[in-house]
């Protein structure tokens, strides 16, 4: 009996147990387990679900990562022979190319490839390139299968196109085929690393997409590279009124919120602190936005289509859009001293900064967006602490700065890259400014520690900044709120130095980190009399007073900031209010009327955009160092630029000389 139970046990298992290898080819694929319907002609479980072809195929294998990236190689290796076969038949097509792109090599040096975060300046352009097409040459070699992975890791660069870029015209300006590729070109070298969040590259389609954007992107490139004199200027009037005028035409497409997330990372030169419109054009797209629902993530969200309200933008486009306007979001917040009211960190960029995306995105845009996620962090911690007192408890901050420590040795390790370390420092930067905000009754030796670390930190920035514009021209190209970064920094070096902690600091480091200030803030020049050339000269004039001028005075109190509501930005604002103090003090010391002063000006020296701006004292042993170009003799006010004394409101009433009549 033993043995016929088990005969018919046999017999039955076969019918109702899954055989192995019975799996079907997608189950396979997926890696999950194939639950098959009892009907062989019904596809299983998971298939059915998702309307997928079942197909049981036993000699199926699944294709691993690896495979896939081997045959991605050969897959290079054709292009690459394809295209070394296209320049053997037209070398003066390969060669005018090559001379106007540069020289092009998958890796920097010949090293092993480092799997850090490469900087924006390193990539002659981003691998989102779709199709990717290698330019070639003689000393070409085929990135090996294990670093195919990463982003940055052979330099892809846009192939000239079948289809000619088309010349253009925005209003009485023409502008040919060439001259775009070219400012298309530098843009996508130059710019684009830092904020990449533009998918369309070829200028024909950018133009059918969005005008305002293709005009953006060509303003932004003409901001160094600019063929003629008069095109930067012209380009900066039209792209202004386009900008007010898009914002004001309701509902805003994707590429109209991309071209103004770019405009907002290279706001226009000429702005001033009190009338900068990033704040205003923040506010537009977080909106438009939300409204178009970007920060879902999805492309086509159905339950976001509705009227005019259509998204056919995709999953990879929205992500990039989004994780751009949550930059400059929280920037725009920081340099302004104002709560984050308009970011959201949800998912989506927690997606994005965990590489959970099927798109890649570039590792040193994943760095940036961490570090702006803990900014947003911290300014919504010290907003809710100064609702509470006028300051901030140094046990905190000291929490905060403990935090930091903790998530940058992850995103930064020892193969970081450069720029990746200096947005960490500015990070560090903003924490350590809290501590310039203390508690009634805080204690004098902990204050001092901490202040004068928030010093060092200081001129760090002012260091790494000038040493990234040696190495990559970070200066040259930085994004607007780098430089509001740098602002910052200086504004916490010229406060310590107009203080009682003077007498704890090095007098030669502090004249070297005055002059890191003015020399980065002077290295970001655009055009005659922009913001950076109006903070060189500030920076340039508060030097001239606190170091070489004959009567410096003396401070005996402590670099504690008035400011306490402004967050990060409370001791930017407080060095500003006490310079202007310091300067209308110094001018009633020496009885000269207000109306004489330089800062009643007519402010004929803005238009002028000389160097010499701010002086601070009257007498010739107190202004700047001697103006370029400028005469023993001359009025050493006459080029002096006053524009940044309408920059904050003054408290006092000027007294205006009664003129009486004749007799």
């Amino acid at each position: 009996m033993p043995s016929i139970s088990h005969e018919t046990s046999s017999n039955i298992a076969p019918s109702s147990r899954i055989k192995r290898n019975s799996a079907c080819t997608s189950c396979r694929d997926a890696k999950v387990r194939c639950n098959p319907n009892q009907d062989p002609a019904q596809p299983c479980q998971r298939c059915a679900k998702l309307h997928l072809t079942c197909v049981v195929d036993k000699t199926h294998k699944r294709v691993s990562r690896k495979s896939k990236l081997d045959e991605l190689v050969q897959e290079i290796q054709n292009i690459k022979q394809s295209v070394t076969g296209q320049s053997s038949s037209s070398p003066s097509q390969v060669t005018a190319y090559s001379q106007q792109n540069g020289p092009i090599s998958p890796f920097k040096d010949t090293g092993p490839p480092r799997l850090g975060v490469p900087s924006p300046a390193s990539v002659s352009a981003p691998a989102e390139v779709r199709p990717p097409v290698i330019a070639t040459s003689s000393s070409i070699t085929v990135a090996p299968s294990s670093v195919i992975h990463t982003p940055t890791s052979i330099p892809l660069v846009q192939s000239p196109s079948a289809e000619p870029t088309l010349p253009r015209a925005l209003g009485s300006q023409p502008f040919s085929g060439e001259d775009i590729d070219y400012y298309f070109q530098k843009y996508f070298e130059c710019y684009h690393p830092y904020m990449p969040i533009i998918r369309l590259r070829h200028p024909n389609k950018c133009y059918e997409s969005s005008s305002f954007l293709f005009w953006t992107i060509i303003y932004i490139a003409s901001r160094r590279y600019a063929k003629s004199p008069g095109i930067f200027p012209f380009l900066l009037d039209a792209v202004r009124r386009d900008a007010y005028s898009t914002i004001n035409n309701w509902p805003m497409s994707m590429h109209s919120i991309n071209a103004i997330i770019l405009l907002c990372a290279w706001i226009f030169p000429d702005v001033r602190f009190v009338n900068d419109p990033s704040a205003l054009f923040s506010g537009a797209i977080m909106n438009a936005a939300l409204q178009l629902g970007v920060h879902c993530g999805k492309g086509g969200h159905p339950e976001y289509s509705h009227g005019v309200f259509q998204n056919s933008f995709t999953d990879e486009e929205a992500s990039f859009t989004w994780a751009g306007y949550n930059i400059i979001s929280q920037r725009i917040s920081s340099s302004l001293g104002l709560p984050p009211l308009g970011c959201l960190f949800n998912q989506t960029i927690q997606n994005i900064i965990d590489g959970r995306t099927p798109f890649q995105v570039p590792p040193t845009f994943r760095v940036l967006l961490e570090c702006q996620k803990f900014c947003n962090h911290i300014s919504k911690t010290m907003a809710a602490c100064l609702e509470e007192s006028r300051g901030v408890s140094a046990q905190i901050v000291q929490l905060l700065e403990d935090e930091w420590n903790a998530v940058r040795g992850l995103i930064c390790s020892e193969r970081a890259d450069d720029l990746d370390g200096f947005n960490a420092l500015l990070v560090q930067l903003e924490i350590q400014t809290f501590y310039m905000i203390p508690l009634p009754g805080y204690e004098p030796e902990a204050l001092k520690r901490n202040i004068l670390r928030t010093y060092n930190t200081a001129q760090a920035v002012l260091r790494e900044a000038l040493e990234l514009d040696r190495k990559m021209e970070f200066l040259q190209h930085l994004p607007h709120f780098y430089f509001r970064a740098i602002l910052a920094a200086g504004a916490v070096v010229y406060r310590i130095m107009r203080s009682s902690y003077m007498q704890f600091i090095d007098r030669e480091a502090a004249e070297q980190s005055a002059s890191d200030a003015v020399a980065a803030s002077r290295r970001a020049r655009v055009m005659d009399n922009d913001l950076p050339t109006r903070l060189g000269n500030l920076f340039e004039s508060w030097s001239d007073r606190l170091l070489r001028g004959t009567g410096s005075p003396h401070w005996n109190e402590e670099p504690v900031s008035s400011f306490s509501h402004r967050l990060s930005a409370s001791v930017t604002f407080d060095c500003m209010t006490r310079w202007k103090t310091d300067h209308m003090h110094n001018c009633r010391n020496k009885g000269q009327p207000f109306t004489t002063c330089g800062c009643f000006g007519s402010g004929a020296a803005a238009a002028t955009g000389a160097a010499g701006a701010g002086a601070v004292a009257t007498n010739a042993s107190e202004t700047p160092a001697m103006l370029a170009g400028g005469t023993a003799g001359a009025d050493p006010l006459q080029n002096i630029d006053w524009t940044f004394m309408d920059d904050f409101d003054w408290n006092f009433e000027p007294v205006m000389p009664v003129l009486t009549a004749p007799t």
